[in-house]
């Protein structure tokens, strides 16, 4: 259903609406999911570090034990 694809002049109010109610929600929930976020990967990269003996050990067998340690691996929840 096309809202207001036929009424052009509503289209400038209606973008700045949805800019300003972004930003809004932008500056309510980002700075904490950023701050969640750089908690996890944080501790991610000391694991990583702790496992790989500051990456001088990255052996088959630590990246058979633990995938996340490689970057290019998804780290489950």
């Amino acid at each position: 259903m096309p809202v207001n694809r036929d009424k052009v002049d509503r289209w400038k109010e209606d973008t700045l609406r949805s800019v300003d109610y972004y930003n809004a929600w932008f500056m309510r929930f980002a700075p904490e999911a950023y701050r969640t976020q750089r908690v996890k990967a944080t501790e991610q990269v000391e694991s990583a570090l702790r496992r790989t003996a500051g990456l001088m050990d990255v052996a088959a067998s630590v990246l058979k034990e633990d995938p996340a340690v490689s970057p290019e691996s998804p780290r489950g929840p």
